[in-house]
């Protein structure tokens, strides 16, 4: 196998990954912002409205009324989406920070695991690698992001701005048990 020799960035507000990062935030199997699409990503970022993801929570409605292509209605509706995805659960919140090898069944997982934001940025890359698909390389990679200071900020400011960051245990569609 071949070393991977790219430079990345991990800082979820590098510029460089901003827009990408503001868009897979926002998208259905994230936190599922409706409305947030790449026209207005672009805009908010072109206005310097955002700097990270948390600035989504604190969107003025009038300064969202006067981009290009939004109206009071669709500022209010946009508005309602973001204020709905404080609600989304731990696991979607996991998938929504954009951490390297972790998608949407490996964030699930975490959360299983880790049932609060709090322990999954303290875990270590050995106890990390108890959970089901998670191997070195994801540790390793779940470690380097919660080691960033800047993403760690991004946290707070999440919670700050009234996110979740609990997970409720998933019942089996089946017998409603609990499943662990």
């Amino acid at each position: 196998a071949e070393e991977e020799v790219i430079s990345r960035c991990t800082n979820v507000s590098c510029p460089a990954r901003l827009r990408e990062s503001l868009l897979h935030f926002a998208s259905r199997r994230a936190m599922d912002i409706e409305g947030l699409g790449e026209a207005l990503v672009d805009q908010l970022l072109a206005k310097g409205m955002v700097e990270d993801f948390a600035s989504l929570y604190h969107l003025e409605p009038s300064a969202l009324a006067a981009l290009d292509r939004m109206a009071e209605k669709s500022a209010s509706n946009l508005l309602e989406q973001i204020d709905k995805s404080r609600k989304a659960d731990l696991a979607r919140v996991i998938n929504a920070l954009g951490i390297r090898f972790v998608g949407e069944k490996t964030a699930e997982l975490l959360a299983d695991a880790y049932p609060r934001m709090e322990d999954l940025m303290e875990a270590g890359e050995e106890e990390l690698q108890r959970v089901r698909e998670v191997g070195p390389r994801v540790a390793a990679a779940i470690r380097q992001f919660f080691q960033q200071p800047r993403n760690r900020q991004v946290i707070d400011r999440l919670r700050e701005a009234r996110v979740l960051m609990e997970h409720a245990p998933r019942a089996r569609p089946d017998t409603g048990a609990v499943l662990a």
